[in-house]
């Protein structure tokens, strides 16, 4: 069974811990996609809040919002010049933050990496 929570940061300008940007608006997240050594990292930081996820949001919304994104992201990576490709050949974090300032939040190098891997299984 899923656990929705909302993660934000106590920070104005935001926060990065466990390999993700968590904005002060916040975010909401399936707990048990995080894992639980993830969870109890994310719960010891003061500079977190966790809550539960607003009335009304469900797992759909999330996975619905997370393909949206996911698509947004092969977009941006096929308009990106060549220099804004590290050294492995991936795009780089802040270019697609840029193409995407809206999602800037939300793109991680765990979404960037698992997008880029799927294009490069498939390229059409």
């Amino acid at each position: 069974m899923s656990r929705l929570i909302k993660i934000a940061a106590l920070a104005q300008a935001g926060f990065f811990r466990a390999g993700q940007f968590w904005p002060h608006e916040g975010v909401v997240v399936d707990a048990d996609e995080l894992g639980e050594a993830t969870l109890k990292r994310l719960a010891g930081d003061r500079s977190l809040r966790i809550e539960a996820a607003p009335e009304g949001v469900t797992v759909a919304d999330v996975a619905e919002a997370t393909e949206d994104l996911k698509a947004r992201l092969r977009a941006a990576i096929a308009a990106l010049p060549a220099e804004a490709f590290g050294a492995t050949g991936a795009p780089n974090l802040a270019p697609l933050r840029e193409a995407l300032p809206e999602d800037a939040a939300s793109i991680t190098s765990t979404l960037r990496d698992e997008v880029w891997a799927a294009l490069q299984a498939n390229p059409d």
